[in-house]
């Protein structure tokens, strides 16, 4: 992993080397096994390196072509380099010595800004033309590294995360209140606005030119809805699904130490985890697979659905391969507020889930210390591989096809644990009116009503930002209503959270880089483009994953009917951290800025009527792990940018 950074002088003076340095320092963190500086007159870049793979070994940037013309820096991993290395005229010998960022400047001189279009993986990049006195930047289709800008009438700045801009003069370290507020309420991460005013992101899947003092930005890629792929028989998309999951997994095993992954008792990170030992066994290597667990002797109340020891059925995939070394952790007392400041000072933004933290956190810890490199995980999977393929019943209806509707509905009654009133509302809730599903949620005693159900969030900065308003132009139902229409709904959760910050962080945090083959782009454009009834059929819902994984994943995991609640003792922490949050709340109250943001009378309130029992109960789940948990989350960070910059 490799953090990188850059300035470009606009009124003409040079670079000043001091502020290079200062970023350079703010990146170190992210990138411990080298740093280095480049400038010329009007602009100058940074590059810290984390050696992950075995070609950073031969990475020397900020790179620069033979003619001198372009100057590069590079973060990333790119998956297509046998691929490149022909389009190229790279000979096997030469592509040996050449690091990821080699290929990647190649590619520049050869299509320019079009070379994008030409690489497949992790990525973000810059590269500043001498000749043409232009910058390029640019993200990878999915956000998996992130970059950041800033303009002003001296200089533009980009960055990997927007810390490094604060080490420049006049970049001011302001909340942006639109940002926070999408935040807070869980709308997705639409535009160019960070948490910083006046600083910006690059979207995944576009590119920035700065080019005359002026700025233009340009998407270059977006998923097509048009695409299909039609195959004879349903043992065609299996095949296909198979060979693109192992190549997914394959690419994403390169890595100058050991690999470690994610084992839940879920299908997305048992399937990845069992595709990876496969692999790894076929070249003699093994696997270290972690698993999440809740204390010792634990037996307290879990959600209904849920089961609160993910250890058993994890253990049951892992004895089917020799070579897996399965781990499991457990909290240890640790609590959700531990190190809060060191986190958000980490990630640079607040820490979405505190709790999920907890053995985050200690799973990156200890796949560190037994020499792990890369840690696997399949967060998009319900979206790839498992999708469960349940808006093809609104679907259904929608096209007319009732008698097909019919059909699914009775199958899936027989065969799942979902009842008539469960498939009716998948089926119509996409078109019942926002007020009559929230009353019908409210009857039912399930769901949320509004906002305020699970986000600490002030009325006064919803007003201020219009919020409905805004969550109406992104496409967003903050009702929650089912969706209508699969491929909308699975593009739409793959765009909703900005991963770039959070993959950053983790190499920050333990030299480790996260990497999820779920999220591989030439799976997920292969799942969307196939028929939804290969998702959902005959009443089995995931039944590309089932077809695809049956003869490898245990049924523990394959037909367990309840799903594995990760940290299921997080309120024992919670619990035991009851004075932290009082602090945190004392802390908050004192400043300046956090009541404009959080309601924090309520979060008092419910601190103060703090449960004895009913942990497993929705309306308190969400009372104290959403609002409570992730407002104290959140002034946390309005605490970290009060000071200014600094």
């Amino acid at each position: 992993m490799t953090a990188i950074a850059g300035v470009i002088r606009l009124d003409g003076p040079p670079v000043e080397p001091i502020w290079l340095e200062r970023m350079q320092n703010i990146l170190e963190p992210y990138g411990r096994d080298a740093q280095h500086q480049w400038h010329d007159t009007q602009a100058g870049l940074v590059r810290t390196l984390c050696r992950i793979t075995p070609e950073d070994a031969l990475d020397r940037q900020p790179l620069h072509d033979d003619p001198g013309r372009f100057a590069l820096v590079f973060d990333g991993r790119i998956d297509n380099r046998a691929q490149l290395a022909e389009k190229l005229s790279i000979s096997p010998a030469q592509a040996r010595l050449m690091a990821d960022s080699g290929f990647v400047l190649k590619a520049y001189e050869r299509w320019g800004d079009a070379s994008v279009d030409h690489l497949l993986g992790d990525f973000s990049l810059g590269v500043w033309d001498r000749r043409e006195r232009r910058l390029f930047l640019a993200r990878d289709p999915l956000g998996s590294r992130p970059l950041y800008w800033h303009r002003n009438e001296r200089f533009f700045a980009f960055v990997t995360l927007s810390k490094g801009l604060f080490a420049l003069p006049d970049v001011p370290r302001q909340l942006c209140e639109e940002r926070m507020a999408d935040y807070l309420a869980l709308l997705p991460t639409i535009g160019p606005e960070s948490f910083y005013r006046d600083i910006f992101r690059i979207e995944p899947g576009h590119f920035l030119v700065v080019e005359n003092k002026e700025v233009s930005i340009r998407r270059y890629h977006r998923f097509d809805p048009a695409h299909r792929i039609t195959f004879k028989n349903d043992d065609d998309y299996v095949e296909a699904a198979r060979d693109l999951l192992h190549e997914s997994v394959k690419c994403r095993l390169r890595s100058s130490g050991r690999i470690a992954s994610h084992l839940s008792s879920g299908l997305d990170s048992s399937t990845v985890a069992a595709t990876a030992a496969e692999l790894l066994g076929q070249e003699g290597k093994s696997l270290l697979a972690f698993t999440a667990v809740p204390r010792e002797g634990f037996d307290g109340p879990v959600p209904k659905g849920r089961h609160g020891d993910e250890g058993p059925a994890a253990a049951a995939l892992a004895a089917r391969f020799d070579n897996i070394e399965h781990i499991l952790f457990r909290p240890g007392g640790h609590t959700p507020l531990d190190g809060l400041e060191a986190k958000v000072e980490r990630l640079d933004r607040a820490p979405l889930n505190l709790c999920n933290h907890v053995w985050g956190d200690g799973i990156q810890s200890g796949a560190a210390r037994r020499g792990a490199k890369v840690l696997l995980t399949g967060q998009m999977g319900n979206m790839t591989i498992s999708y469960d393929g349940r808006p093809r019943l609104a679907s259904l209806l929608r096209q007319g096809k009732w008698l097909e509707w019919m059909g699914e509905a009775r199958q899936i009654v027989r065969h799942t644990e979902m009842r008539w009133q469960g498939v009716m509302a998948q089926s119509l809730g996409p078109f019942l009116p926002v007020p009559f599903w929230q009353a019908l949620n409210t009857w039912k005693g399930r769901g949320w009503q509004s906002l305020h159900d699970y986000t600490a969030i002030h009325p006064d900065l919803i007003r201020r930002t219009n919020l409905f308003d805004r969550a109406r132009r992104a496409g967003w139902d903050t009702s929650y209503r089912p969706w209508a229409d699969g491929w909308n709904m699975r593009t739409a959760v793959l765009y909703r959270m900005d991963i770039g910050d959070f993959f950053t962080a983790c190499t920050g945090d333990s030299g480790l880089e996260m990497r999820d083959p779920t999220a591989d782009l030439r799976l997920i454009s292969f799942c969307l483009a196939i028929p939804e009834d290969q998702y959902l059929k005959n009443g089995q819902p995931r039944r590309l994953l089932h077809r695809l994984m049956g003869h490898v994943l245990p049924p523990e995991i394959l037909h367990c009917s309840t799903k594995g609640l990760q940290a299921a003792d997080w309120y024992e922490g919670a619990t035991a951290a009851r004075e932290e949050f009082s602090a945190w709340l004392d802390r908050l109250e004192a400043g300046s800025q956090s009541s404009r943001y959080l309601d924090l009378k309520r979060m008092r309130q419910l601190l103060e009527a703090w449960p004895q029992d009913g942990w497993d109960q929705h309306t308190v789940i969400q009372k104290y792990r959403l609002l409570l948990l992730r407002g104290i989350s959140v002034g946390a960070f309005i605490h970290h940018v009060e000071g200014g910059n600094r």
